[in-house]
């Protein structure tokens, strides 16, 4: 952001530039490793019908999750309608793979600029609608272990650990004074403010019917992805199951995501790979799967919001 809270597109292009070549980069790499000749050859072999399938599932997907976006925005009273929080949803898509986090910042520098809404009130938000999809793939992932006996106790684990984080996020005096000693050094105080207002907005939406409801939609939204990756799987005709399919693209999409690497480039297709090659699936095969269901999830939304940012950019970056 530049000074006076305008965004600049020449700052963002730049991002999005970088974000671009690092994802070319890992293409290559993985096309080396897997066998260019070979995953070519395999290509060739996948039907269309199956590929817009795994399309028509992320779209889905898109849309659930601008709904959660558009409800979060009524329930904190923004003055900004559905197209227009459409419009800012996909933008936000593309700078997903940006480095310094552009892609969450750009949602609430956008409804700064269409609807008057402080960047402040709006920050804790894309916060909690990126918490909920954490959870939501964590659930998957619990889905996906529940189906191996040894995955059992991590469930449990993982269970534990969300209870206690909520356990303790709703202790007001415990919080309160975290963020007091945390900020206790004078360089930091200035930040107390904002980070106690932070905080309380967080409560608001940690109200069980907007939890139960943000989850429940994240679950969903994820689930379709993960359809996404089981289509791909049959399309091939490989002997991988479903709740494996499940397990594989959850948890390679939560690795990446834990990675703060932009978009989990590299991160995401390793494990998604190595995932699929320890459930029997050839290694030139796994990593040609997981190149296409990283474009149909990640690239597609990219692709789309580079067509919105090109469409509206003259509305939300003025120079």
């Amino acid at each position: 952001m530049t000074k006076g809270g305008n965004l600049s597109s020449n700052l963002l292009i730049p991002r999005l530039m970088i974000g671009l070549i690092l994802g070319i980069i890992v293409v290559a790499v993985f096309l080396l490793l897997g066998d260019l000749q070979k995953i070519s050859g395999v290509l060739t072999e996948m039907p269309i019908s199956f590929l817009g399938l795994a399309f028509l599932f992320t779209f889905l997907s898109y849309l659930m999750r601008l709904w959660k976006w558009h409800a979060f925005s009524k329930c904190a009273a923004f003055p900004v309608n559905l197209k227009e929080n459409a419009w800012i949803f996909f933008i936000g898509l593309m700078m997903s793979i940006t480095p310094g986090k552009a892609g969450e910042l750009v949602k609430s520098y956008l409804l700064q600029r269409k609807a008057g809404v402080p960047i402040a009130q709006s920050a804790p938000i894309v916060v909690y609608d990126r918490l909920s999809d954490l959870l939501a793939m964590l659930a998957l992932i619990g889905v996906g272990l529940l189906a191996y006996p040894a995955g059992i106790p991590s469930v449990i684990v993982v269970i534990f650990g969300i209870v206690v984080f909520f356990l303790l996020l709703g202790r007001h005096r415990l919080v309160a004074g975290m963020i007091d000693w945390v900020t206790r050094a004078r360089r930091l105080r200035r930040f107390r403010v904002l980070l106690h207002d932070f905080y309380h907005q967080m409560l608001f939406f940690m109200q069980f019917r907007i939890l139960s409801f943000s989850f429940g939609i994240s679950v969903l939204a994820w689930f379709l992805e993960c359809m996404s990756l089981y289509v791909i799987i049959q399309a091939f005709g490989l002997d991988v199951s479903f709740v494996a399919s499940i397990l594989t693209f959850s948890l390679g999409t939560f690795a990446g995501a834990l990675s703060m690497i932009p978009g989990g480039l590299g991160v995401a297709e390793g494990s998604i790979a190595g995932l699929l090659i320890y459930f029997g699936v050839a290694s030139s095969m796994a990593i040609t799967i997981s190149l296409i269901i990283r474009f149909v999830t990640l690239w597609f939304g990219v692709i789309l919001g580079i067509i919105v940012f090109i469409l509206k950019h003259k509305t939300y970056f003025p120079r």
